[in-house]
């Protein structure tokens, strides 16, 4: 979890026996009822992000590769600036 973003406190209700639930997983996870509640919130965003990332970057990588084709002069961000200052 990264440390350095602001934290917002806040209350949660739950049903006694459902709260009950969490704090039986987490004794047996021997984590707290906080860290069970965060990872059953936001642990699963972050590895379906992490895989949208390595996805987009193959993609991305690729793309780049067919483009070098058409532009044999240097990279695309020269290009890019020379352009830019022609106009």
């Amino acid at each position: 979890m990264n440390t350095n973003q602001q934290w917002i406190t806040t209350n949660m209700r739950f049903p006694a026996d459902g709260y009950m639930d969490l704090k039986l997983e987490a004794v047996h996870k021997k984590v707290s009822v906080t860290s069970l509640i965060h990872k059953k919130l936001f642990g699963k965003r972050r590895s379906s992000s992490a895989n949208n990332v390595d996805r987009i970057m193959a993609n991305l990588a690729k793309l780049a590769k067919e483009n070098s084709k058409y532009y044999k002069k240097g990279n695309i961000s020269d290009a890019l600036i020379e352009m830019r200052y022609e106009q």
